[in-house]
């Protein structure tokens, strides 16, 4: 293989975009977790408030996060499909002529 081609490990992609679905499945125990943060426990009016808001804020936060991951995950999937088919195109090509 010269420098100039290209070369694309499939399995390497492979394994990233699983370590990046399971970026959004670990961090749904955490979002969950402030989703049941209550601010009733802390016995003071204000810091109730301010903590429901930290939870929600939070939970909002690690969603998003959890959101991204998925769908970077959902697009090296289409990356990885679309290289493949390239492959396959090209390897067809070189084989007819």
């Amino acid at each position: 293989m010269s420098d100039s081609d290209i070369y694309l490990d499939y399995e390497l992609l492979g394994t990233n975009r699983d370590n990046i679905r399971s970026i959004a499945n670990l961090l749904e125990g955490p979002c969950r977790s402030m989703a049941n943060v209550n601010g009733s426990d802390m016995g003071v009016d204000r810091l109730e408030q301010r903590m429901d808001d930290f939870g929600d804020e939070w939970e909002y936060g690690i969603g998003k996060l959890a959101e991204f991951s998925d769908a970077a995950a959902t697009c090296l999937d289409e990356v990885l499909n679309g290289f493949r088919d390239i492959d396959e195109e090209l390897s067809r090509a070189f084989q007819e002529n």
